[in-house]
């Protein structure tokens, strides 16, 4: 009997030291479990004296930024009795997406009813400053958008003033001379008439319908042609601009608005105001170039959390700044006067063109030119994969050197020749006969290449292309260099011989190749710089070539300027020029078309340039060449 007396006496104390301590008996105990449910962010503890109220006076002026900031923590300092009641003193501190910290205090009040403590929950418990009817938001502000510059920390691509032109559909039709609003935009700004037209009909009658964006110095061209034309409406502003339009266009990529698409995927970083990079350089380093700018919070009107800019009804009330913070700049390995003549040699390419400049003794990319007569300019020449044709007989021939093979050693150039029944050609049905290796090499002779196969492997082949440097490198924004299987099937062998077979380059990959001959030793392409004055040598990974053969190939080289397929540049003004040509077939076409390449030297200076679908590489890569060159000069 006395121990089931002592048994129910044990477990009525050990309940009453559980409700002690987990019913709100004491102040403190609902001081403590309200503090958790505004740490965690959710009312649902039984401390709150009105736990619907709460919840919803919470989610009314926290909810918008909870979604703002990326964390929040509440902590109980401690608690002071007033009168019958008591006050416990909350720390609050906020997170934002940069990893800020926000603080401040507030007080939260606790009653007491019958046996239990209860927590109140009012505005000031949110924030001291706050009101009925009022709530916190957070408003951000775009930061400056970083610079892509270039060497000698010239600006390449900037801040620059822009005009958006576009149509309120409403006050088109109300004008009554649509037509002739759209038919003249057509005629000033080589636009196509028939989208515009779609466009514009499908549109609500009060929704903007963007026509096109032009810089301040082409918009002052047409302003007077369009600037009163019935329902157009203009809109400026600044936005990423290159120094001059086409510089480097398709590396150093856009940037503007974000899309409602990212905006959403952002978690609260990007708004409709944000600027993002779309494509190349501005995409590529969005991260670096983007500033999260200003962000500060305020106390605001319930009703205008939501409401528009002309819709709110009273003055917020600023609670804390953040720091400012604007993008950084980065700075790219371009020269602006190289750049500027390889865009200029570019537009002289009849079909789509692309070159590279690379500086051979830091493998700095000097430029990156992209043109297409039809205006679709890519950056083919930085990702681009093309098979080389004859320029890749720069790999192949060192291969052959590295094997014994001299300049002087007789190889047979006859018309055609045959590999396990494939049949291989010259162009144009070239022949030498029995000629040295030097001249085979500058008349660029596909059959000489094809039997000489045999004193290669497929993965010798492969290592020269390597020790020239035309393996992978990470530039930072999805560029391609070349592959070179190891393949010693003997047509496919043959085959990647005078770069056919399996073998594909981007312009990138020859550039670097040329270099390569031209410093002598394995040269890596480098285009964005993260320590200025660190990175001399960063660009060239010593080689294994030999010094004997490498300098061979540069004799060679020159030899096909001199008295070979690249003779239209032994003319060009400054240092000699050394070169290889090359005409790379693709498709199933007969004849099949073919690809127009030039790979070369001069100087500091190693070049690349392809012409799509452009024919012989004499006819169309080497003049883009020559005009390159003769612009640097």
């Amino acid at each position: 009997m006395w121990l089931a007396i002592a048994l129910v006496v044990a477990l009525l104390v050990a309940a009453g030291v559980f409700a002690l301590f987990t019913l709100p008996l004491r102040a403190e105990t609902a001081a403590e479990d309200a503090a958790a449910d505004l740490n965690s962010g959710t009312i649902e503890s039984s401390a709150w004296s009105d736990q619907t109220t709460a919840t919803k006076l919470h989610g009314l002026i926290l909810g918008t930024l909870d979604q703002s900031m990326k964390d929040r923590s509440v902590e109980l300092k401690g608690t002071e009795k007033h009168g019958d009641d008591v006050v416990a003193t909350l720390k609050w501190s906020w997170t934002n997406q940069e990893g800020e910290p926000w603080e401040y205090t507030s007080e939260l009040p606790l009653h007491k009813k019958g046996l239990l403590w209860s927590a109140e929950l009012t505005p000031t418990v949110l924030h001291p400053k706050l009101d009925d009817g009022r709530v916190l938001v957070s408003q951000t502000t775009p930061g400056q958008r970083g610079a892509i510059l270039g060497e000698d920390d010239e600006e390449l691509m900037g801040e620059g003033p822009v005009v958006d032109i576009g149509i309120h559909p409403a006050k088109l039709e109300k004008a009554g001379d649509g037509d002739d609003t759209l038919s003249t935009l057509k005629d000033e700004l080589d636009i196509d008439l028939t989208s515009l037209k779609e466009r514009v009909d499908k549109a609500e009658p009060d929704q903007l319908v963007p026509v096109i964006t032009l810089r301040e110095s082409d918009y002052k061209k047409v302003k007077d042609s369009i600037h009163s034309l019935p329902g157009t409406v203009f809109n400026r502003h600044t936005q990423p601009l290159s120094r001059k339009k086409g510089f480097a266009g398709p590396t150093l990529g856009t940037a503007g608005a974000a899309s409602a698409e990212e905006v959403e995927a952002s978690d609260g970083k990007l708004t409709g105001e944000s600027v993002v990079g779309k494509s190349g350089l501005q995409k590529a380093y969005e991260k670096q170039l983007s500033g999260p700018g200003s962000e500060a919070i305020y106390i605001s009107d319930a009703e205008d959390a939501e409401a528009s800019d002309e819709a709110k009804s009273a003055d917020p009330v600023l609670v804390h700044e953040f720091p400012d913070h604007d993008g950084k700049n980065i700075t790219t390995t371009l020269n602006v006067d190289v750049q500027e003549a390889a865009d200029k040699a570019a537009e002289t390419g009849k079909k789509p063109t692309a070159l590279v400049a690379i500086r051979p003794r830091d493998g700095h990319i000097l430029a990156v030119a992209n043109q297409d007569p039809e205006g679709a300019a890519w950056d083919r020449a930085l990702t681009g994969q093309y098979a080389p044709g004859s320029v890749f007989k720069v790999a192949s021939g060192l291969a052959l050197l590295e094997a014994g093979v001299t300049a002087k050693t007789t190889l047979d150039c006859p018309k055609t020749t045959t590999v396990d029944g494939k049949s291989f050609k010259n162009a144009e049905d070239h022949v030498l006969g029995e000629v040295a290796f030097e001249d085979n090499f500058a008349e660029s002779c596909n059959t000489a290449f094809v039997d000489a196969a045999q004193k290669v492997s497929g993965s010798e082949v492969t290592d020269a292309a390597s020790s020239l440097g035309m393996d992978d490198v990470d530039l930072g924004l999805g560029a391609k260099m070349a592959t070179v299987p190891s393949d010693d099937d003997a047509v496919t062998h043959a085959a990647q011989m005078i770069g056919q077979g399996k073998v594909v380059s981007s312009p990138l990959a020859v550039a670097a190749m040329a270099a390569s001959v031209a410093e002598g030793d394995t040269v890596k392409p480098l285009l964005v710089t993260s320590d200025k004055g660190k990175d001399d040598d960063k660009g060239k990974d010593k080689s294994t070539i030999d010094a004997d053969t490498v300098t061979t190939m540069q004799k060679l080289m020159r030899r096909a300027v001199t008295d070979g397929t690249a003779s239209a540049l032994q003319d060009v003004p400054g240092e000699p020029v050394h070169g290889k040509t090359g005409t790379a077939e693709y498709g199933d076409e007969t004849p099949p078309r073919t690809h127009s390449w030039f790979a070369g030297y001069q100087g500091d200076v190693a070049v690349a340039v392809l012409v799509e679908d452009g024919g012989f590489g004499a006819e169309a890569a080497v003049p883009v060449a020559k005009k390159f060159f003769e612009s640097l000069n």
